[in-house]
Formats: C-alpha cells, sequence, structure tokens
C-alpha cells in the first residue's frame, strides 16, 4: 500500500525526535521545560489546592491576590519550619543527613518533588516525615523526582508490628502496597497476637520508621497464616515538606 505523499514530513519530524532522544540530544530542552514549566506549574496547582482546603470562605478579590500570595509563602515556611522541629524531635539517628525537599504533587500513591539530579538526589534515597517513613525515590530528573509511597501497587516492605502499648515487638510480615492508600501485611503467623492499632515499623539504616498502625486482622480457616490491614497516619495531599535521608 502506497503511502501519500503528505504524510511524509509529519513522519520526517516524527523520526528526527525520535533520534534527537535517543541520542540525549533533546535533554537540555526537556531540563529548561522541567526548569521553567512543569516545576512552576505544578507548584502553583498544588499551592492552589493547599489554599482551597485552608480558606473555605470564599472567592478570593483582585485586590487581594498578592496578600494571598504572601500568606502562601507565609503558611510554607512555616509549616517547613514545624516539620524541621518534628524531625528534631523525633527518636532518629543523630548521624543521619537531611535534605529538605519541596512536594509540588501528590497523586495515584505519589510524590513529585521539585529537585531531581541537579540537587543530587538519585534512585532508591528514602523519604521520611517526622519518624514516618514516606518511601523510595524512583525516578530521577535534571529537576524533579517522583517517590513511591508504601501504598503504591504491589511496592514491598519487610515490617515489624510493635504493641501500641508497651512497645514490644509482636509479629512480623511483609507488607504489600495495594493503591488507593491500601496497604495489607501478608505472611503473620497465627500464634502472633496482633491487634488494631499496633504499630507498623520498617527498619532503615540501623533504626527503625513508622508505616502506619494495623487497621483490621484477616484470618482465613485452615491456612496456616494471617493478613493485617493497615492505615497510614498521613494524607499525602498535605504534605508539603519532607526530607530525604542522605546517609
Amino acid at each position: 500500500m502506497k503511502i501519500p505523499k503528505f504524510f511524509y514530513p509529519p513522519l520526517i519530524v516524527l523520526l528526527v525526535i525520535f533520534l534527537l532522544g535517543l541520542t540525549g540530544a533533546l535533554k537540555p530542552i526537556r531540563n529548561l521545560a522541567e526548569k521553567k514549566l512543569i516545576i512552576p506549574i505544578r507548584q502553583k496547582i498544588f499551592d492552589l489546592k493547599l489554599s482551597a482546603k485552608k480558606n473555605s470562605d470564599g472567592c478570593i478579590l483582585a485586590g487581594e491576590k498578592e496578600i494571598t500570595e504572601l500568606k502562601t509563602k507565609i503558611a510554607f515556611l512555616e509549616e517547613e519550619n514545624r516539620q524541621q522541629k518534628r524531625l528534631l524531635s523525633s527518636p532518629l539517628p543523630k548521624a543521619w543527613k537531611f535534605q529538605t525537599i519541596k512536594v509540588i504533587g501528590a497523586e495515584n500513591e505519589t510524590l513529585l518533588i521539585s529537585a531531581g539530579e541537579q540537587d543530587n538526589l538519585r534512585p532508591g534515597m528514602m523519604a521520611i516525615t517526622g519518624d514516618t517513613y514516606l518511601g523510595k525515590i524512583y525516578q530521577v530528573s535534571q529537576s524533579v523526582s517522583k517517590i513511591h509511597l508504601p501504598s503504591f501497587v504491589d511496592e514491598k516492605l519487610a515490617v515489624s508490628i510493635i504493641d501500641k502499648e508497651n512497645r514490644s515487638l509482636v509479629g512480623r510480615g511483609l507488607l504489600i502496597g495495594k493503591g488507593e492508600g491500601g496497604m495489607r501485611i501478608d505472611q503473620i503467623i497465627l500464634s502472633e497476637n496482633i491487634k488494631p492499632q499496633d504499630i507498623v515499623q520498617v527498619e532503615v539504616l540501623g533504626s527503625t520508621l513508622v508505616v502506619g498502625v494495623i487497621e483490621e486482622i484477616v484470618e482465613r480457616k485452615g491456612e496456616m497464616f494471617k493478613s493485617a490491614l493497615v492505615k497510614r497516619q498521613y494524607n499525602p495531599q498535605e504534605l508539603e515538606t519532607i526530607f530525604l535521608i542522605k546517609n
């Protein structure tokens, strides 16, 4: 079948773009787009969402726009200060080093942050808020990166379960992300005495971080193991400032 001549120009353009992508020639353009376009737009959208939650008074008048933007900046600085105080008061190893990061998006169990290769970020770096584990960086570009939350579908963590009252170890299992905020611990031995509100922890660099709390215990007749549903103790949509462990 003969291809019509008017298809040739678009095909040639697509081929050139594809070849440039393979050679890396488009990387500077992509990096510039991230820095000048993607990050500011995502940041503005995220800030507007937060402002909408915090200001339920209705519409903002045109004359109040600058004041509102200033209030947003002040609110961000106050939130960053609160998170730093919370981090300092958490029982974390003194040897740990942290990098303060701003969240610019949260969707599909993924956090989008405004830092990347230019900030020495790399895949596998762990994110926290206070003593709570938020996940690992899985994708890094020049100016932005993505973090998978523990609830991301099929994300897996070996976890321990701690009694909420006496802080003793009462069980272990494999936590699996189920999407839409859901997490489930499998392979819990039947004889292990776990209960709702017990704390779920993950070991990180010789210390422990909180993943969430037991919400419901699931037992099936005739099986050697039981499962537990886990609830996280934060709302990803409300995260503004988080920290990466640099060690």
